[in-house]
């Protein structure tokens, strides 16, 4: 199975083609010559601009701008793709221009870094040491004495940029200073002893042997296969799995792309590190993820299962959510297992969808506790902080279209119910169009094609659409005829493992949260290196403040989340009865009605997406009463 490629799927959603294009002028706004500076600062090359700020303008400097690299190529892509279809379109075509424009610039302005180094590094941190740019890898081999911040989880970025400006948009000198980068790399790595290795891999490292498996493939040379394993823990993951809540306190985007790179070292399909990313993940999905896909509190992992004790303004970091989805969509690949559509599902909605802001600008934090709000950063490069979720942000925005479609043999999966437009290797076309509020699902092509429909589970009347045990409808597209279904969405109950009188509400594949206003808006609290959190908690007519500490949160919670279920329902009931309670608004909103407040008050709440409520507070886990 392989995913359809980026530049023949083109999105037809208005939110999704929305979000991209808010995402597509960040990518315009950035100056190549300020993405440059860092490297050129690296390199003893003359620069006359500053790099931008914030996270890239630190010791951690390269790891936002690799993901802009990957950005940029993914919507080169992306755009080569609908000029292609749309041959007239001059906003696509000075768009288009204007990114190659500015990923020669950059591939050239690297390339020359190179050069003048002398040996393939690159590096766009701040300088320690003039006589030793490489002074922060050095001094976690225990060679020197310096400051250093994950130095290879930024070169990591930097390396997959490069390869991806390489293989999304075939940039010119990507390839060359890909592989001298890499080259690099596998020296260092395959000079370590065991216990320089051992200390290396003690500070996040990203993906680099994710990278380096993607060269050895590409190219062939055993070189990168040998360097990528020296960044391999099996020793670690076996640790992870091996006893409960050993997650507990382990970061989790630290962790995650580590069994990313593992898995991507694969020799078969079922090969042990296959078996072990396989249990990882469903350890994950089941102890530690919110219905909205995001994971974690202050960064870290924490007990398996304490979702309800672990609820605060610094849930869910965005980054999480985008190595969560790269690893469920690696293992759908692998196993056809419908699961890890699943997460992708909701995490895309909900998650994803709501890590953008309503004028732009990406969240870190996205929090779980009610009285909360997401805070988003500058729309403007010039007055970001370039945190690590802005650069994921670039290019999970820039590569939306890549979750939608698969194929296997000759057969289409249509994995993720978004409205889009497919050209397949046949050269014909694949529509489809899904409106939620109609329920209505259509697809028409213009050319015979077998295809796979997942059917989610969040569908009402699945029933009637697919037997339970099954997973796909599968058809023959007929180019006369169009496939249309109607489809009800289900309205459900979220819960959590550790408090079983917390609810929420989903509708479809869409989490449900109470809009709270925005009282006390803007009063934030330092949560790490330049990130900041809201630091007010404000439930209707009640507000607490809550101290952060990096690495630590606290929980607050106030007497106005606690309502009382409607007379005479005990909590079993309610969750059994509660859709007599549902009243439908119209656009996938609704009125909760029949409840109390903690005073005894009648109380009716409006129930809206959760990714509408980027202006507002909100509270999407409430804690009922029977």
């Amino acid at each position: 199975m392989k995913k359809m490629r980026l530049e023949n799927v083109q999105m037809k959603d208005d939110l999704w083609v929305t979000a991209m294009d808010k995402n597509l002028r960040f990518l315009l706004d950035m100056q190549a010559d300020r993405v440059l500076a860092g490297f050129r600062r690296s390199a003893a090359i003359e620069t006359n601009v500053p790099p931008y700020g914030g996270w890239e303008d630190s010791l951690i400097a390269g790891h936002a701008v690799g993901h802009y690299f990957s950005a940029l190529a993914m919507a080169i892509c992306v755009l080569r793709g609908k000029l292609s279809e749309d041959k007239d379109n001059e906003v696509v075509s000075t768009d288009l221009k204007l990114l190659e424009e500015k990923a020669d610039v950059i591939v050239s302005g690297l390339l020359a870094c190179q050069k003048k180094v002398g040996n393939g590094f690159l590096s766009a941190a701040t300088i320690q040491d003039p006589d030793n740019i490489e002074i922060q890898f050095d001094s976690l081999e225990g060679k020197a004495q310096a400051q250093n911040w994950v130095p290879w989880y930024a070169l990591h970025k930097v390396l997959q940029g490069l390869i991806d400006l390489w293989i999304y948009s075939d940039t010119k000198g990507a390839k060359e200073c890909a592989l001298d980068l890499a080259e690099w790399v596998s020296d260092r790595a395959l000079s370590w002893s065991d216990e320089i290795r051992k200390q290396v891999l003690s500070v996040e490292y990203g993906g680099v042997n994710d990278s380096l498996y993607q060269l050895y493939r590409l190219t062939g040379n055993e070189k990168y296969k040998k360097a990528a394993g020296k960044f391999d823990e099996p020793e670690l993951y076996s640790e992870l799995l091996s006893f409960k809540n050993r997650l507990r306190g382990v970061h989790a985007n630290a962790t995650i792309p580590k069994l990313i790179g593992y898995l991507a070292g694969r020799e078969e399909d079922n090969d042990e590190k296959v078996k072990t990313a396989k249990r990882f993940w469903d350890l994950v999905v089941s102890k530690h993820t919110y219905a909205t896909g995001g994971i974690g509190d202050m960064e870290h992992f924490f007990d398996d299962g304490m979702l309800d004790a672990s609820r605060t303004q610094c849930n869910a970091e965005s980054c999480v959510c985008y190595n969560m989805m790269k690893f469920s969509q690696t293992l759908f690949m692998l196993t056809s297992d419908v699961k890890y559509l699943d997460y992708i599902d909701k995490t895309l909605w909900n998650a994803k969808l709501g890590s953008v802001g309503p004028s732009g600008g990406y969240t870190y934090f996205n929090p779980m506790a009610t009285g909360y709000y997401r805070l988003y950063s500058p729309e403007k490069p010039e007055d970001n902080p370039f945190w690590c979720c802005v650069g994921t942000a670039l290019e999970d925005f820039a590569k939306v279209a890549d979750q939608i479609y698969y194929q296997e043999d000759d057969d289409v999966i249509i994995a993720q119910w978004i409205s889009s437009d497919l050209k397949m290797e046949n050269g014909g076309k694949l529509e489809l169009r899904v409106d939620y509020e109609t329920g209505k699902l259509t697809c028409r092509s213009d050319a015979n094609v077998t295809v796979k429909l997942r059917v989610p589970r969040w569908l009402q009347n699945r029933a009637s659409i697919l037997p339970d045990e099954q997973d796909f409808l599968s058809w023959t597209m007929d180019p006369s005829s169009p496939k249309e279904l109607s489809f009800d969405m289900e309205m459900h109950i979220l819960e959590l493992p550790d408090n079983d009188s917390v609810l929420g509400f989903s509708y479809g594949p869409f989490v449900l949260c109470v809009p709270l206003g925005n009282e006390k808006w803007g009063i934030s609290a330092g949560a790490g290196i330049q990130v900041v959190a809201p630091a007010w908690k404000v439930v209707f007519d009640a507000a607490v403040k809550s101290d952060i500490t990096y690495g630590r949160t606290q929980k607050a919670v106030l007497d106005r989340e606690f309502l009382n279920l409607p007379e005479g329902e005990t909590l079993d009931s309610f969750k059994k009865n509660f859709r007599k309670y549902i009243k439908p608004l119209g656009n996938t909103s609704f009125r909760l009605t029949g409840m109390q407040d903690f005073r005894g008050e009648k109380i009716d709440l409006e129930l809206s997406p959760y990714y509408r409520t980027g202006n507002e507070r909100y509270g999407i886990y409430w804690m009922c009463n029977g």
